[in-house]
């Protein structure tokens, strides 16, 4: 395969996959490791790329980024801070900062996720990958995939949970200190 012809077939993918990478090793530059080694790894590759088996080519690149992503993790600390984007525009400002710290409280949890969990979640709703793609990404079953988001799930609405009543229980003392 000539290099023009993979540039085309990787460049619809190349934001996703700086994306995911970032999502999940919270550093700019190590994402961008992440994706330039998974870059050269699909291009010495591309000739077991088979979409026969039913992987798509986003699946399979997807794929080889996780796996260089939760590598770079598994080997250095991240060092920088994420402030993921609004999900969504709200109609008031009021809104807009409730919005904001509750997507800010949810990327506390999720970092704090082990790898496994952190990049099934990343995948699942910010890759917009369907559960049987990231149980191929990841090299597990389906159901695993299932269980690893009711986890994150969990445990996301268990510290939102922790994170209201401390907050309660700050107002109600403010209150009777009044």
């Amino acid at each position: 395969m000539k290099e023009h012809d993979f540039e085309q077939l990787v460049q619809p993918h190349l934001g996703t996959a700086f994306r995911t990478a970032f999502l999940l090793i919270h550093d700019y530059h190590l994402a961008q490791d992440a994706v330039q080694e998974a870059l050269w790894e699909a291009y010495q590759s591309l000739h077991r790329f088979d979409e026969r088996k039913g992987t798509s080519f986003r699946a399979w690149f997807m794929k080889i980024v996780t796996h260089r992503a939760l590598n770079l993790v598994r080997r250095k600390k991240p060092t920088t801070q994420i402030t993921p984007d609004s999900i969504g525009d709200a109609t008031s400002p009021l809104e807009s900062v409730l919005q904001q710290e509750t997507e800010q409280q949810i990327w506390r949890v999720i970092k704090t996720m082990k790898p496994v969990h952190r990049s099934t979640v990343v995948l699942y709703y910010y890759g917009d990958f369907s559960i049987a793609e990231i149980a191929k990404m990841l090299g597990v079953f389906e159901g695993t995939v299932k269980s690893r988001l009711h986890k994150a799930r969990k445990l996301i609405g268990e510290k939102l949970n922790e994170g209201q009543a401390l907050r309660g229980n700050a107002e109600m003392g403010v209150i009777a200190n009044d």
